[in-house]
């Protein structure tokens, strides 16, 4: 059998067995997760469960390829979909605490050679059914790279434009109420900085501050939902422009720009940003200007 012929099956057989089983299993079904990768120290959470099929799709990152290692072997299938994809099971749920990496090897538009780590845990409540990568390194706000992405030179500016001590954002054309649009989370502070519609693109500013806290709050997961309400919302997100996340820092202040696609008939968004640890930020009630 071709090799092509051997993944559709596997790909048929899979998504086959997810249904069957998805009526039985108690946990929640996520789709359109946004998980930040900030380098091997930093990899990206993927919930994954046995008899469910995880899609992975992968920002400004081609041909994704993943290979495990002798300690994966046997415990984790893992497959290409497409160009940008991959589909990920375990075998078995993994333990309580356990933590499997997998490296994924890729390439940039420009074929630039590029690597990335999954970091696979099973959780009680939820498992990712699908979800989208994106790399994203931390760098000070005051960076003059040139960059060719015109997505990301916007969101780029758009976090040099929140430095603390600038009176308004320079290229924001929405000011969320910073009081209203505000969440705490153990000693970490987190509010809307500016909203900016522009070609197509929804760019959402968030500003985190640490108060006096000795451990780092560090943005693993992201999901964006249109609605005021999470429970009535459904998530963003589209093959053809997916969410990406540029991210910055000054002191103590965080700054994390996400460009998503901009649909006919959002007039508000509900974001959930989540760490590898218990603090959740939740920022409800964003009004989106016509």
């Amino acid at each position: 059998m071709r090799p092509r012929s051997w993944l559709l099956l596997f790909w048929v057989l899979i998504v086959f067995t997810t249904a069957t089983r998805a009526h039985a299993s108690p946990r929640e079904l996520r789709r359109g997760t946004l998980l930040v990768e900030g380098g091997p120290e930093a990899p990206a959470l993927l919930y994954v469960a046995a008899g469910t099929v995880t899609r992975v799709r992968f920002v400004d990152f081609l041909e994704p390829h993943a290979r495990p290692g002798s300690e994966l072997q046997g415990r984790v299938e893992v497959a290409p979909l497409g160009e940008g994809s991959l589909v990920i099971s375990p075998v078995k749920d993994l333990t309580q605490g356990e933590r499997l990496l997998l490296p994924v090897t890729g390439r940039s538009k420009a074929g630039e050679p590029l690597t990335l780590t999954l970091a696979l845990v099973t959780r009680e409540d939820t498992v990712d059914a699908e979800a989208w990568v994106s790399r994203a390194r931390m760098q000070p706000l005051r960076t003059d790279a040139a960059d060719t992405d015109e997505a990301d030179a916007i969101a780029r500016g758009l976090l040099v434009s929140h430095e603390p001590g600038t009176v308004r954002p320079r290229l924001a054309l929405a000011l969320p109420d910073s009081e209203q649009v505000t969440t705490y989370a153990r000693r970490i502070r987190a509010s809307a900085g500016s909203v900016l519609r522009m070609d197509g693109l929804l760019f959402v500013t968030v500003l985190i501050q640490a108060v006096l806290d000795p451990v780092p709050w560090r943005l693993i997961r992201a999901r964006l939902e249109v609605g005021c309400h999470r429970d009535s919302g459904k998530q963003i997100g589209d093959e053809s422009l997916p969410t990406r996340v540029t991210s910055g820092e000054s002191g103590q202040y965080q700054f994390h720009t996400f460009a998503i696609p901009l649909q006919e008939g959002i007039d508000c968004l509900s974001l959930t940003l989540e760490e590898d640890g218990p603090r959740t930020l939740l920022l409800e009630e964003l009004k989106v200007s016509p």
